[in-house]
């Protein structure tokens, strides 16, 4: 039997390691059930993220969830860590399949 599709979003947070476990925590007291977390490399307009030392790694969450909860994620986080850290805030259409 299949499911209906159940349209969510998928927030996705890049940010310097150093945040992991405090967005870990702001994420679970916004409402989201989980996220996933994952260490990734890059450049943008802070220059090179290639994790060749703690100081220059980077981490991704990524949170499937409702929009008013990825918004209000989004919103707590750019409050109290965009001005000190460096981040990438991003939100797309996600369907969940299955039961979530």
């Amino acid at each position: 039997m299949t499911q209906a599709a159940r349209m969510d979003k998928l927030l996705v947070i890049v940010c310097e390691e150093a945040l992991e476990q405090h967005l870990g925590r702001e994420i679970i007291a916004c409402g989201a059930k989980g996220y996933t977390v994952s260490t990734v490399r890059g450049r943008g307009h802070r220059g090179v993220r290639d994790a060749q030392w703690l100081l220059s790694s980077n981490v991704r969450f990524e949170v499937l969830c409702p929009q008013e909860v990825a918004q209000r994620i989004a919103d707590q986080v750019r409050e109290k860590f965009e001005r000190n850290f460096g981040m990438v805030i991003y939100c797309t259409d996600a369907a969940t399949l299955g039961p979530g």
